[in-house]
This record gives structure tokens, C-alpha cells and sequence, in this order.
């Protein structure tokens, strides 16, 4: 039988089933976003379900994107998962199937992140790879941050109801981080991040109004997401936040401001690779990245 997730997500017992088979599949649940009131009717689960049990899996998240400066309604996929006593049987082509022919006349397109492991499954549905680039900035050895620029950032706690309430305010009202490939409407999936891997890399910037996800990784500076409802420029942000030690930033994101500056590279092998089945002519994109925390 299948069920969906506006079906269940308030059923305890379903819930339980699909976080158990999730933490078996991929080692993540979702209760925190449940309790956190994050798993909102945008993520959406269809799901075969055996003996009270979910046992297969394909999830939706709806959201827009910002492609070349015109928004498109787009449908993310992801939480791909069949318990290991079921596979083989063909419930994850039926889960797909049954996703693309429900959202079909409601979206500009699909998308989905793949590991190197199944880049043959998603071809079977009309899916082809479309390349994403990585950005990075040279630091030169001009003046870096210090502790009194710092005392702007203010380090949050997403187990504080008044971070939390910053968090989704400034979400809520948040301005896609690039025109050239840019998200809107993913709060759920930037608050699972917040929740599950980003929680210790979570600043807001006072002078930019800004939440800023962030985190340092020896000389290197991987810059995750920038959320705010007002245009924050990069180049005064970055001097801000880089240390003596920094001598490149990764930008997780298109950053348009600074695209002749910075330089990109196609994704390594260790990188999920990018599908798109497109229901309109893409043309010829420039460079990309689509948002880290914008990945299902």
C-alpha cells in the first residue's frame, strides 16, 4: 500500500517506522524537525507501507528556484531508501513513477542529488546529469579578522527557543542567495541542517542582519549559506569572518557578487552529482552551485 506523508507525518507509529528505517538507511531521522515543527506539508513522503511498517521510500520537497533570474517552481527529490528485506522487488521505480506522474502538472521541473553508486537508476525516468561547479577565493595576506571584529557575530544555539524563532523569522524572509541559481522556499531543509550537521557552524551577524553558516577547516574557510531579506555584500562580509590562517574560501553557493573573482571547478568525484528532468528549455547555464543547505 502506499501512503503519504500528509497521511502519517502526525501519526506516531508511521513516524516512528520511517525515522527507524531512515537511521537504518542513511543514519539520520527526523523527529528533531518534527518537534521543532519544521516538517512542514512542503516535504512530503510516498511510501509503501507492510504490516504497519514503512519499508520503501521516495520523498518530495517543494521550493523555488532561481534560475538565471526567473523563479521556477521546482520539486526536489531525496530520502530515496528501501529496507534491505525488500529490496529488489521494484518499490523504489514504482515510489518514482508514482512522484512524477502526481507532481507532473504542478512543477517546472525535478531535481535530485545522487551518489556515484546509482547514476543508473535516474536516467531510466527521463533524468540527465547537469554539471555543478565549486567556487573558491583566494586570500591575500591583508588585514584579517580580530577579536573585536568578531564581537559582531553572535553564535547561536538552535536549542534556545529565541535563536530558533531568529532562525525561522529570518527564513521566512530570507532573499535567494544568487539569481543565477538560487533557492526560496526550502526552510525546512535549511532547518534539518541547523539541526542534524550545521548546529556548531550557526552565527548572526549584527552588522549584516544576517544568519551566517559557517566553519573553518585549517587555512581553508567553507562559507555554507548566507540568509538574509537584504543583499549582504560578500567581500565586506568575508574580511569579517576570515582568520590569520585563512588563505581560501569554498563558497557552498553561486556567489554572484564576486563571480569574476572567484574561480570554479567542476565537482570531484566525491561530490553527489546533480540530475534534472527538466519540463522547460534550460539553454546554456553558466557556472553553479546550488545551495548546500538546500540539498534533500
Amino acid at each position: 500500500m502506499i501512503i503519504h506523508s500528509n497521511d502519517y507525518r502526525n501519526h506516531d507509529g508511521y513516524r516512528a517506522s520511517f525515522n527507524r528505517l531512515s537511521k537504518l538507511v542513511f543514519g539520520i531521522e527526523f523527529e528533531s524537525l518534527y518537534q521543532k515543527g519544521a516538517w512542514d506539508d512542503r516535504y512530503i513522503c510516498h511510501s509503501f507501507v507492510a504490516d504497519d511498517e514503512i519499508i520503501a521510500n521516495v520523498s518530495v520537497s517543494k521550493m523555488n528556484l532561481v534560475i538565471n533570474g526567473e523563479c521556477k517552481r521546482a520539486l526536489q527529490i531525496g530520502t530515496v531508501m528501501t529496507h534491505p528485506e525488500h529490496r529488489g522487488k521494484g518499490l523504489s521505480k514504482q515510489l518514482m513513477e508514482n512522484v512524477l506522474d502526481t507532481y507532473e502538472d504542478t512543477c517546472d521541473l525535478f531535481f535530485l542529488f545522487a551518489n556515484r553508486t546509482v547514476l543508473e537508476f535516474y536516467p531510466k525516468f527521463g533524468f540527465s546529469t547537469l554539471p555543478e561547479h565549486q567556487f573558491h577565493l583566494n586570500i591575500s595576506d591583508g588585514p584579517k579578522a580580530n577579536l573585536l571584529s568578531l564581537v559582531s557575530l553572535d553564535k547561536l544555539d538552535v536549542s534556545t527557543k529565541e535563536h530558533w524563532n531568529l532562525i525561522k523569522q529570518k527564513l521566512s524572509s530570507r532573499k535567494p542567495i544568487s539569481k543565477h541559481f538560487g533557492v526560496t522556499n526550502n526552510e525546512g531543509l535549511f532547518q534539518f541542517y541547523a539541526l542534524n550537521v550545521f548546529h556548531e557552524c550557526l552565527y548572526y551577524s549584527r552588522t549584516d542582519d544576517a544568519i551566517i553558516v559557517f566553519e573553518h577547516e585549517g587555512d581553508l574557510m567553507h562559507l555554507y549559506d548566507i540568509v538574509s531579506d537584504k543583499e549582504v555584500y560578500i567581500e565586506a562580509l568575508v574580511s569579517r569572518i576570515t582568520t590569520e590562517q585563512t588563505r581560501k574560501i569554498r563558497f557552498h553557493f553561486t556567489p554572484d557578487q564576486i563571480i569574476d573573482k572567484a574561480y570554479a571547478e567542476p565537482f570531484g568525484k566525491h561530490e553527489d552529482v546533480l540530475f534534472i528532468k527538466s519540463l522547460f528549455d534550460l539553454g546554456k547555464l553558466p557556472a553553479f552551485c546550488i545551495p548546500k543547505l538546500a540539498h534533500a
